[in-house]
């Protein structure tokens, strides 16, 4: 499936979200526990609401296809909005780390647009 969102977060910037290639998954490992990862975008990521806890921090492992090395750090858990996804804010990645992140959302975003052209001019 290729998605890509746009969401504002409460600091009024503006993220791309962008959903994982399912051939080609981003591993996630959070407080010991490996999950999926629904979307993400160079902000944060969203989870099933059953991985972690609203308002909390948590250490997280983030494996890129893109990236040569995992991206690791804090993220916040946000408060829920009614429905079964949480999502989490990266806190204070190094630029590198933000810097990985932002070239695999790139990629998938470039793959989501060439399949939507695709997909109208019937070469699906």
């Amino acid at each position: 499936m290729n998605d890509i969102t746009i969401n504002s977060v409460a600091s009024g910037r503006t993220a791309y979200q962008v959903v994982p290639d399912p051939n080609d998954p981003i591993i996630l490992q959070i407080e010991g526990k490996l999950t999926r990862v629904l979307d993400v975008s160079a902000n944060g990521f969203t989870l099933p609401a059953d991985v972690v806890t609203p308002g909390r921090r948590y250490p997280f492992s983030l494996d890129l296809p893109t990236g040569q090395a995992p991206v690791s750090g804090y993220v916040d858990a946000l408060p829920q909005k009614g429905n079964d996804e949480v999502q989490c804010l990266f806190v204070n990645l190094v630029p590198e780390e933000t810097d990985a992140i932002h070239q695999y959302v790139l990629i998938r975003q470039k793959e989501a647009i060439r399949s939507i052209r695709a997909a109208k001019s019937g070469n699906v």
